[in-house]
This record gives C-alpha cells, sequence and structure tokens, in this order.
C-alpha cells in the first residue's frame, strides 16, 4: 500500500504543475470550453498510459541508447507546441465554425510520445514504483492505470481553469489578448522541452 500511495502522490505532482500539457489544456478549455476539451484531457491519460507501458517494454531503453532519436522527438514536440501556438493565437478572432478545434483524445495520446517531461514522468514512475515483489507485466499495469487515472483529474483542473478564464472574455479584443498570450506561454513551454 506504501508504494501505491507514494506512486499516487509523484503521478499528481507531476501532471499537475506547469508543462507543455497543462499549458495547452489551459488555452484549450479558455479557447474551446471545458466540454470540447474533453477528449484532450483523455488522450493525455491514454498517451502517458500507454507510455508507461512502453517504457517498461525497452523503448525507454531505446531512447537512451540512441541520442539522436531523443533530439528527433523534441523537434518534432517544439515544431508541434509551434503549430499549436498559433491556432490558439488565430483562435481568439475566429468565429463559430471557422477550422480552429482542440485536440482530439488521439492527438492528446500522440503528443505525449513527443513530450520530454511525459518521458520523464513515465520512466521515473516505471523504474521507481513498480513493486519488486508483484509480477512485472502486472505491475507495469498497475502503474499505467494509475497514473492514468490520477492524470484526468489533474489534466481537468487545468482545462477548466482555462474553461472560467475563457467565460470571462466576452469582448473579441480581449479574447484576441488572451489568446496570443496563451499562445505566448505555450511557445515558452518549448524551453521546458530542451532543458
Amino acid at each position: 500500500m506504501h508504494p501505491l500511495l507514494g506512486l499516487i502522490g509523484f503521478a499528481f505532482v507531476s501532471s499537475v504543475t506547469p508543462g507543455p500539457n497543462n499549458v495547452l489544456l489551459w488555452a484549450s478549455g479558455a479557447t474551446f470550453g471545458f466540454r470540447r476539451t474533453v477528449p484532450h484531457v483523455l488522450g493525455t491519460a491514454v498517451g502517458l498510459g500507454s507510455m508507461a507501458l512502453a517504457s517498461a517494454a525497452g523503448i525507454a531503453a531505446l531512447v537512451a541508447a540512441v541520442p539522436a532519436l531523443g533530439v528527433v522527438m523534441r523537434v518534432a514536440g517544439s515544431a508541434y507546441l509551434v503549430f499549436l501556438a498559433w491556432q490558439i493565437a488565430r483562435s481568439g478572432s475566429l468565429h463559430a465554425g471557422s477550422a480552429a478545434r482542440p485536440m482530439s483524445l488521439l492527438e492528446g495520446s500522440a503528443f505525449q510520445w513527443v513530450n520530454p517531461k511525459a518521458w520523464i514522468f513515465a520512466l521515473g514512475a516505471v523504474t521507481t514504483f513498480r513493486p519488486p515483489a508483484m509480477d512485472a507485466v502486472i505491475g507495469t499495469l498497475l502503474i499505467a492505470a494509475v497514473m492514468m487515472v490520477v492524470i484526468i483529474p489533474s489534466a481537468g483542473l487545468w482545462a477548466g481553469f482555462g474553461n472560467a478564464l475563457g467565460s470571462l472574455l466576452e469582448r473579441d479584443r480581449t479574447r484576441r489578448v488572451v489568446s496570443v498570450v496563451l499562445a505566448a506561454l505555450v511557445i515558452a513551454t518549448i524551453a521546458l522541452v530542451w532543458i
């Protein structure tokens, strides 16, 4: 029971602290509302759970053994964040029916695979909290399930904060300014990818 409580605490702290995921969830909540951001919230959980499974299966060792693969992942993640920031900046002046939309479950899940903070989270959970007395497969499944369960409310919290912010923005000019600020915050998180 003690390792499980440690895992829950680790998962909560890792998932609720600021990073690319949470800034994107906040921006999506502000721009599109909480309900439309739910697939992104669920995608974050699915992506991190699948990364825990992959980490246990040895993909993390491959990334560590081939440093160029890690660089490619960071470049892809950074490029995707720039693209998302551009969409967020534009969304403040767009009207209903425009092409701008929140991330889908699949996109939210796939983003985790190029997010270095997510890799650190998944690797840390698997290497630190998998119970040694438990079968490796069952222990890994337990870790992935706990991570996913803990991530949903913490990611939902960020989307909810964004939604609350978005509901305060009724004037188009104010919404545009906030969209640009949120886009700038997404760009700023690129530094976290390279630290």
